[in-house]
Parts: C-alpha cells; structure tokens; sequence
C-alpha cells in the first residue's frame, strides 16, 4: 500500500493507521480456527468468573445439531492417552448470534458440567429435561431461565449483568455460521440427544438492551447497554451506533 502524505511524520501516522486497521481485520472473527481458540478464551473467562476456576475445561467443538444452540457429553468422550474430557459443542448454525447469548449458551453448558463434577441431578430423562436444580445453578450465573413444557427450564436468556460480563471483558461478535438445511436464520434453540446435556428450545430471541458501537474510520467496536456518545480514543472520532 503506497502512503500519500506530507511529512515523514504524517506518513508515520498513516502507516500505523493502516497496520492497526490490518490487524483489526486479521483478528476479526470470521476464522473457524480463530473462532475455536476464540471460544476457549471465553469459556475460561466463564470458569474464571462465576465458578471459581472450578470447572475442567471441556474439549470445545462447533458441530450442527438440529434444532440446538448447543450441548455437554455426560461422559467424558474426548482422550488423548492422557486426560479425558467432556465435550461442549456449540452448534456450527447459530455462531453468529448476538455475543451475549453465546456466552450465555457457554454459561448454561457450564452449569451442566458443574452439576456432573458435584454430582448435582439437574436433569432427568437422558438430560432432556432441566429441573429446578438447573434453574437455580443458571440464575446464579446472571442467566434468565423460563420453562418450557416439554424439556424443563431450559429457556436460556443473557441479562444485563451477561452484556456487562461482555462489555468488561470486550467480548466480540462471531461473523462465521454454517447454513445447513435445518438452520433458521439466526432463530432456533437446543435440544438434547442422548448421553448429553442441551441448551434451551427453538423460540424467538427476546430483544436485547445491547448496542454496538463503530468507529467509522478504524472499525474499532464496543457495546454498551444505554445510549452513549462514544469517541474512537486512536482515531478522535466520534462513534456510530450500528444497526
């Protein structure tokens, strides 16, 4: 890229402005690889904050699932001949959901795997249904859990106290899903196979009190849950709110 500029010290700037920009690009997460790596960075953050390091990290894979945000193995089926771990899928359909209910899949999934560690019965009938154990582990955890008539308190939703989990922790959007036949345009919920553990049922999203915000010119974005007037602190530019 040639730089057009005035001085060595204009020209300084524009490169810097133009590697920042390349690097904010390279580190988007639009990467399945980078998405996984992505993904165990936040289900750490998760153990960290609400379950006291506690937690095993699980083998964290994307694959589809019908009708399922995601789901945990109830046996540990991932070895390496040296460890074994307990799987936790997030489905490969509906990656490019808001963040905040991401990681609120992640939360739900690691109730699950807490509850199997202190031998807590939060489901019955092959994990299918979430009992009021469940409820009470998730709604600890800052998660908004309703009842559905067939598979329990399954119904997962992020609250304020998740996006301000997100906002501290500058937790960014996936932009990479996979469409498969059975995906439903961002919509779609989770249920249960046998051997494991699933998360909420299909149902509309509830509307969120998450805004993003971008800078026009580095592409810089954070997320706040009010209406703000934001200034890009590189670029000294005041931020637009994306829709």
């Amino acid at each position: 890229m040639k730089l057009i500029a005035n001085s060595q010290e204009d020209e300084l700037i524009g490169y810097k402005t133009y590697r920042k920009n390349e690097v904010d690009y390279m580190k988007q997460l639009t990467n399945y690889n980078r998405v996984t790596q992505y993904l165990n960075k936040v289900f750490k953050t998760i153990n960290e904050e609400y379950f006291n390091n506690e937690l095993e990290l699980p083998t964290i894979t994307i694959q589809s699932t019908v009708g399922a945000y995601g789901h945990v193995s109830l046996q540990k089926i991932w070895d390496n001949n040296e460890v074994s771990t307990h799987e936790l899928n997030l489905s490969a359909d509906y990656l490019n959901r808001p963040i905040e209910n991401i990681v609120a899949t992640l939360i739900h999934e690691a109730c699950h795997l807490y509850a199997i560690a202190n031998n807590i019965k939060d489901t019955s009938n092959n994990g299918i249904y979430h009992n009021r154990r469940f409820k009470e582990l998730a709604e600890q955890r800052t998660l908004d859990i309703t009842k559905h008539e067939k598979y329990g308190w399954t119904i997962t939703e992020p609250t304020e106290e998740t996006i301000e989990f997100c906002i501290n922790n500058s937790l960014e959007d996936i932009q990479i899903v996979r469409h498969s036949s059975y995906s439903i345009g961002g919509l779609g919920g989770a249920k249960a196979g046998n051997g494991s553990n699933g998360t909420s049922t299909p149902r509309k999203p509830k509307g969120s009190n998450s805004r993003k915000y971008i800078c026009p010119c580095c592409k810089q974005t954070v997320r706040a849950t009010k209406i703000a007037n934001l200034i890009c602190g590189d670029c000294m530019i005041k931020m637009v709110e994306e829709e």
